[in-house]
């Protein structure tokens, strides 16, 4: 018998036990796809890091599962032709932690947005570092699962501090990134971000803004950062795939400018009209 909030059921309900291993384990990938008039402009950095997921999962893919059989399942379901989309891949039931097979399930969902590109989110956001959570340094890292609620946690205390956000450190006392987004700094005219080997999801929208940096000649660091260094730091913004940049203003009682990622933001607009990576991107992983 199960029980579902007072209601008795011989089995579980057959949309639930679809999706039993991602309900019961969290057994599951997902991404979060921005589209910008019918277009997915950061699809094929999507797609990398969902398969490199799925392939640290040990999930068997099928052969139909190709990048246009999801752009037509997303395009599908739009509501319009702005919108953020959430695809989700599980394992299909039958198992425990040691799952029965390998065959994975999909789910595409959408929401209505506004604007066909990134808005400039000025007067920017205020920040501090989550006291109460620690995130793992693992091979899981890089990807995004369900496994979610140290993030949950973290964003419950931005909201009772009075932030728009939190950093989160990882177990050796390092930034690793904020609640849903990458994190990156200005020191100088250098452009900062956490090394994967410090556990931060290998995010989309970090992909991009680093080959960006390389295209246009802006000399970029990959580095460890402790809270201490964001008062010695010129500028900081956070990132992800639905929001874009998003300049921080205040750390603490630290107030930064946004100069130069203001900059970065319009090269960014202008760099997206055009940008067309190729669907095997190089899926950089620290271990």
């Amino acid at each position: 018998m199960v029980n579902i909030n007072g209601t008795l059921f011989d089995e579980l309900p057959q949309e639930i036990g679809q999706m039993e291993r991602a309900f019961y384990y969290g057994d599951t990938l997902f991404e979060t796809v921005r589209v910008f008039g019918g277009r997915l402009p950061l699809w094929p950095l999507h797609w990398a890091r969902l398969r490199a997921g799925s392939r640290l999962l040990d999930y068997d893919w099928p052969e139909d599962w190709t990048p246009d059989f999801f752009l037509d399942a997303i395009r599908r379901v739009l509501p319009e032709s702005n919108a953020r989309v959430r695809l989700m891949i599980w394992r299909s039931s039958g198992g425990r932690y040691l799952p029965n097979n390998n065959q994975p399930r999909y789910l595409v969902r959408a929401h209505a947005l506004h604007g066909d590109r990134y808005e400039w989110q000025w007067p920017g956001i205020r920040i501090g570092v989550s006291a109460n959570v620690r995130l793992p340094i693992d091979a899981l890292s890089g990807v995004k699962t369900l496994n979610a609620p140290r993030y949950v946690a973290a964003a419950i205390e931005a909201r009772q501090s009075g932030w728009d956000d939190a950093l989160l450190l990882n177990a050796d006392g390092h930034v690793c990134e904020a609640t849903s987004s990458n994190v990156f700094w200005w020191k100088g005219d250098q452009l900062c971000t956490p090394p994967l080997s410090d556990g931060p999801v290998t995010g989309t929208f970090r992909n991009l803004l680093l080959q960006l940096a390389s295209v246009k000649g802006i000399p970029q660091a990959q580095k460890s950062l402790s809270p201490g260094m964001l008062f010695g730091a010129d500028e900081v913004f956070l990132t992800n795939a639905v929001q874009g940049i998003r300049p921080v203003r205040f750390f603490e009682e630290k107030e930064y400018p946004c100069t130069k990622t203001r900059w970065l933001f319009e090269a960014t607009e202008q760099f997206l009209e055009g940008f067309e990576a190729p669907f095997e991107v190089p899926y950089d992983k620290p271990f």
